[in-house]
């Protein structure tokens, strides 16, 4: 992605969005919703690989005005289809879409031409993003999208950042999204849905959905290990 473009933006409201069921809302800047936390306890570090077995525990999320449930049944002989979800429930998000599941997994995905942007700061306080796209931590955002300002990208909708080594560090994980306002080709979208879904420990915490207007960039959810 283009670093030219602009770092401003407009504070928005901050949700914290965090269970084994899945959620979503709508976000407005307007406004500072209630926080929610969900806390991860492993019983043991996570194999090398992506099918990692833990013990997913998480508290009940308190949940902003406007929230939009993404409803999931699980099919393990559902197709995988490259959108954001973990279509055949096995705790991998989008696995064969060209970009990579781990330990820990978060992917964004939308469906218009606008050109979102995936951030992720992890518990050291560094921050995944496409001027950033890796970390000490062993964080990677391998899938960077924009959407109409790059058709021509497989999969340009979409962004995803990953965890592959067996004991990411523990403490608070931050997700935000900004919708650039940069040039006609992002924001002639308009107001644009996304689905932003968490999985760790090759467990799904959940898929959330939300509806973002240009400029707005927005503090999601947060969750810890």
């Amino acid at each position: 992605m283009s670093l030219i473009r602009t770092s401003g933006f407009m504070a928005a409201g901050m949700i914290s969005i965090l269970a084994i069921a899945s959620s979503g809302c709508i976000i407005r800047t307007t406004a500072r919703p209630a926080h929610a936390t969900v806390r991860v306890r492993t019983n043991a570090p996570p194999p090398p690989q992506a099918h990692a077995t833990v013990t997913v525990q998480a508290q009940q999320p308190q949940l902003a005005s406007g929230v939009t449930v993404i409803e999931t049944s699980c099919d393990p002989n559902a197709p995988e289809i490259c959108n954001g979800l973990d279509d055949n429930c096995n705790g991998l998000i989008d696995e064969g879409c060209g970009y990579s599941s781990g330990n820990i997994q978060i992917t964004l995905a939308w469906n218009s031409g606008a050109d979102l942007d995936l951030y992720v700061t992890d518990p050291n306080g560094q921050t995944l993003s496409y001027q950033n796209t890796r970390v000490g931590s062993g964080g990677h955002l391998d899938q960077d999208a924009r959407g109409a300002c790059n058709p021509n990208q497989p999969n340009n909708t979409i962004e995803n950042v990953y965890w592959e080594q067996p004991n990411p560090p523990n403490g608070v994980y931050a997700v935000e999204v900004h919708y650039w306002a940069g040039a006609s080709c992002s924001t002639r979208s308009g107001v644009t849905n996304m689905t932003l879904s968490i999985a760790v420990g090759g467990q799904l915490l959940g898929s959330y959905s939300y509806a973002i207007s240009p400029d707005q960039r927005i503090s999601i959810a947060q969750f810890q290990i």
